[in-house]
């Protein structure tokens, strides 16, 4: 049973990689140390944030590149975010590591909800004034992607998050990016936040790798599968079927992780 949510929940985070630029650890997190007993240890935390990291690797790369063949993809103006998101991913995976059981926040839960309700609201931005992919960032701009950047790399090594939520956020609503150039772009960063965080929460917890490689496995073969047909359905249709499309997804994602994570405070308010 305990593979069956792993497969779920890696299903889950190909999904949202592939449409909206979802980091795995955001959606596989919650349910792995919730729903699978081998993950309730003292470090299980720790050993699934590992996993939806290494499962986020492959999974973004693939995605990366099929919005790159698609010509969806901004660095000129996401570079700064890259360097700065690379530069603190290590720092923050050793906080990690020194703060014990670290398990994601309910503002990443309810983050993940609101936005999706946006979504549903708004689901096609291209009636706003966007960037020109390719122009440079103003001062607004660059001082938006060093304050972000560095915020979260570190949040992308401690939480175990590639960070493409919050990237979203920023590409879209500070730097002008349309959806599609916003998630290549993020997925673009997330396979090497999501690279540098795994192989520090490994060489930091080397256990890992012997106790955990067969769900590991399961994971990245499941998300990068799933990470592959989401983004080639994006890249196929309109901006506004991915705005309604990353909508549900994120609105459903959302709500379940919430469920999850109080569920214990739901059932003492329901009885």
């Amino acid at each position: 049973m305990e593979y069956f949510w792993l497969i779920l929940a890696a299903l889950g985070a190909g999904i949202g990689t592939g449409m909206a630029g979802l980091s795995a650890a955001t959606v596989m997190v919650p349910i792995m140390i919730t729903l699978c007993p081998s993950f309730t240890g003292e470090t299980g935390a720790y050993q699934a944030t590992a996993i939806a990291l290494a499962s986020d690797i492959l999974g973004s790369a693939v995605t990366t590149g099929i919005y790159i063949r698609h010509k969806n993809i901004d660095l000129r103006r996401g570079w700064i975010m890259l360097v700065c998101i690379l530069s603190m991913c290590a720092v923050g995976s050793l906080a990690a590591w020194m703060a014990g059981n670290v398990v994601l926040g309910g503002f990443t839960l309810f983050l993940t909800f609101c936005i999706g309700i946006r979504f549903l609201v708004k689901p096609d931005s291209s009636d706003r004034k966007t960037a020109v992919k390719g122009e440079k960032l103003d001062w607004k701009g660059i001082a938006i992607s060093l304050f972000f950047g560095l915020t979260i790399g570190f949040g992308a090594g401690f939480v175990g998050t590639g960070g493409g939520m919050m990237m979203l956020v920023v590409f879209t609503a500070f730097l002008g990016m349309d959806l599609k150039s916003a998630v290549g772009t993020s997925t673009f960063i997330m396979t090497f936040t999501a690279l540098i965080a795994a192989v520090s929460h490994i060489f930091i917890h080397p256990a890992i790798l012997l106790e955990k490689w067969l769900p590991m496995t399961v994971c990245i073969i499941t998300a990068t599968i799933a990470s592959l047909v989401s983004a080639k359905f994006a890249n196929h249709v309109q901006n506004r079927t991915v705005g309604l499309v990353t909508g549900v997804t994120l609105t459903l994602l959302g709500a379940a992780m919430i469920v999850l994570h109080y569920r214990e405070v739901i059932a003492q308010w329901l009885s």
